[in-house]
């Protein structure tokens, strides 16, 4: 700050004599006056107390003396630092109890913390013992006419009789299921435009059932099966089963058994020895077919299919494309049986051969007798509806509305 000079004055001439004597008077005046003077003087420079703690009244540069008594203007400053010291060793010791509050919180909170953590640990290691112990449900798809509808629900209940856990029915038809609200149910005209079902049909054969002279080459129904893998994508392992059957054991035991992680196998059915059945020896420019080198197959009115493996291995498009071959060759004289076998080969996995039990060759086998069957399977045009071939195992799966059915049937016939 600027300090403003007082105009010099012109000191006066005195003797040394006058000057000490001067000075023995100035020394001799009480503390209180200096201090007065004191402040006087840095109040009218503009200074405060503690930009000069070591001035005098007069302002000159004498320091003051030590053996003196202590004068008021150096005690406030002292007082100001004490103070100051005091204040912050308050603070200091709020800030420390915060601090240890703090730091008490922050152990409760991880002691809880951990305590939630390890809760937690034992809930996850609880839930994943359970996955060893819980399973999907099982997916069951069944496709049929009007026609083979009876046979459809007698087979179902079938199942459910002796099912041990959950199993989701899919049912692809004209119409849904009347009486079985838990079937879910799929228009066969939607799957067959969106899924382009016309492309598996065989147009060659005019193989005829015997009871409603359909033509199986060209029933959309016995192709559903192709696409299983578009219609269901978020299902891993599904049980293609035909209507004219009937189960006698639990299928939810059967299909944990089947298609693990062991192998690579697509799908799961009974062995069948010798080459497919219903293929020609020529095509249709009398040309040799060649071999499919095929020695074992299977029959495809049950199997199980593992639909992750089905859509990794690309088998419904390389069904389709032989499908469309077999119409400008023609290489064989069925429907559905022989497009899917020539496409899997070999590469399947056995069933017991108590889980597709045929029925027009049950009373002929030594092997097999109906008590140790699994899967009663009405293959071929006579079916346990028109009253064939053992229908005492058919007719306790039946309901009301299926008997009024047949009466009705029979008195047309």
């Amino acid at each position: 700050r600027a300090v403003e000079k007082k105009p010099l004055q012109k000191k006066k001439r005195t003797c040394k004599k006058k000057r000490m004597m001067h000075r023995r008077e100035q020394d001799k005046l009480p503390p209180i006056l200096e201090i007065e003077t004191y402040h006087q003087s840095t109040e009218e420079d503009g200074f405060d107390d503690n930009m000069s703690l070591t001035s005098n009244g007069g302002g000159g540069d004498k320091q003051q003396d030590k053996s003196s008594p202590p004068r008021r203007g150096s005690v406030i400053p002292i007082l100001i630092a004490a103070s100051a010291v005091v204040f912050l060793g308050t603070v200091v010791g709020a800030v420390s109890r915060v601090l240890y509050s703090a730091s008490n919180n922050m152990s409760s909170v991880s002691e809880k913390a951990s305590g939630s953590t390890s809760n937690a640990l034992r809930q996850l290691k609880t839930v994943e013992s359970k996955k060893t112990t819980v399973h999907d449900p099982i997916h069951l798809v069944y496709s049929s006419d009007a026609g083979t509808v009876i046979g459809t629900k007698a087979s179902i209940r079938s199942v459910k009789a002796h099912a041990s856990g959950h199993v989701i029915f899919h049912f692809i038809g004209d119409e849904p299921l009347e009486g079985m609200p838990y079937v879910r149910f799929y228009p066969i005209q939607k799957l067959k435009h969106k899924y382009n079902l016309g492309d598996f049909i065989n147009t060659h054969s005019r193989h005829k059932t015997e009871r409603e002279n359909v033509n199986l080459n060209r029933n959309l129904p016995n192709y559903v099966r192709f696409v299983m893998s578009e219609f269901l994508p978020h299902v891993k392992k599904a049980m293609w089963i035909d209507s004219d059957t009937i189960v006698k054991c639990d299928v939810v035991e059967m299909a944990r058994s089947v298609l693990k992680d062991d192998n690579d196998y697509p799908i799961a059915a009974i062995p069948v020895e010798g080459k497919p059945k219903g293929l020609y020896t020529k095509d249709m420019y009398r040309n040799p077919i060649p071999d499919w080198g095929i020695e074992t197959s299977f029959n495809a009115g049950v199997y199980f299919v593992d639909l992750d493996r089905w859509r990794a291995q690309g088998l419904t498009e390389k069904v389709r494309e032989l499908a469309l071959k077999n119409r400008e060759f023609r290489y064989w004289k069925m429907g559905s049986q022989p497009p899917l076998a020539l496409t899997i080969g070999e590469n399947f996995e056995p069933l017991p051969l108590s889980w597709n039990v045929k029925m027009k060759t049950i009373d002929e086998r030594e092997d097999m007798t109906l008590k140790d069957a699994c899967v009663l399977h009405w293959s071929g045009p006579s079916k346990p509806w028109d009253g064939f071939q053992h229908p005492e195992e058919w007719l306790p799966y039946i309901d009301e509305s299926d008997k009024e059915y047949l009466d009705t049937a029979r008195k047309e016939e």
